[in-house]
């Protein structure tokens, strides 16, 4: 029989995925949320929903009796790590045996990202838990170029990264892997590396997503700190903004971190060779040229 698995950041990509794959696969699921009315929601899918938020390790270790495995997604705030450790310690309080986390494959303890460093502290407090776990380090998400939908559509895909390369990851897939681990249940500190097929670069990505589209996408170099005046225009905040100027504009650039790493990891652990970029923006097609 199934034993209980918790999700947090279920109301997100790919939290939200990885629920309905769970779900569907007959595994008994718990999701926690900030909100009742996400609860409610939750609950007429069928799928159980305690309220407990990540500021809150008392409520949170409440929500998590009775669980025995927890996929923790911890999302992109400046209280990223303080979160992550709340929920580390409300596990090992509530007994959960083991962690998944959706960790990053540049979470490195001295990076320039903000996010980077906060899931480093994570990993760190999930390997030194005492519980059993996985860490599954995911490349950059393509969902990410949804932003840049008003930009392809008039032809052009606008950015910092030059000539850095990235192995842009589905976030379908980073679910699938996710799901099986958490369906076969066995953790024992493996740290696979979630990635897409291959390496990108700014010309290689304007490349697949014209290819995708349809439609010439020319790419067009910016220099970081232009790059990070244009997200602020766009309502990016400044926190957010100098992160991403220092994700693509220097660690992706200089291929710092670790961040080009690509493997097969994706298909090795699922039996599925994970989406190309082309095949990803074939399906948001309609999206991204509105």
């Amino acid at each position: 029989m199934n034993k209980l698995v918790a999700v947090t950041g279920a109301t997100g990509d790919v939290g939200g995925k990885t629920t309905k794959l769970l779900n569907e696969a007959g595994v008994p699921v718990r999701v926690i949320v900030r909100k009742q009315k996400q609860a409610n929601e939750f609950a007429e899918m069928g799928v159980d929903a305690r309220v407990a938020d990540l500021d809150d390790p008392a409520a949170l270790t409440r929500a998590l009796e009775g669980v025995d495995q927890l996929f923790l997604v911890v999302a992109a705030t400046e209280r990223q790590a303080e979160h992550g450790a709340n929920a580390v310690a409300a596990a090992r309080d509530a007994g959960v045996r083991a962690i998944v986390h959706l960790s990053s494959a540049d979470a490195v303890e001295d990076s320039p990202l903000p996010w980077g460093r906060a899931i480093w502290r994570v990993n760190e407090l999930v390997r030194s838990s005492g519980l059993e776990y996985t860490l599954l380090h995911a490349s950059g998400f393509m969902t990410n170029f949804e932003a840049s939908a008003p930009a392809i559509r008039r032809g052009i895909f606008p950015q910092t990264i030059g000539r850095g390369q990235v192995p842009w990851i589905d976030t379908p897939d980073i679910a699938r892997v996710a799901s099986q681990i958490l369906q076969d249940g066995t953790h024992e500190g493996a740290e696979p590396i979630l990635t897409g097929p291959e390496l990108l670069d700014g010309r290689g990505i304007a490349r697949e997503l014209a290819a995708g589209v349809g439609r010439r996408v020319r790419y067009i170099h910016l220099p970081s700190r232009v790059f990070a005046v244009i997200l602020r225009a766009t309502g990016v905040s400044a926190w957010k903004a100098e992160g991403l100027r220092q994700q693509f504009g220097r660690v992706a650039r200089r291929g710092l971190d670790g961040v080009a790493t690509q493997t097969n990891d994706v298909e090795r652990l699922t039996g599925r060779a994970p989406r190309s970029l082309a095949d990803w923006a074939r399906s948001n097609r309609a999206a991204l040229l509105g």
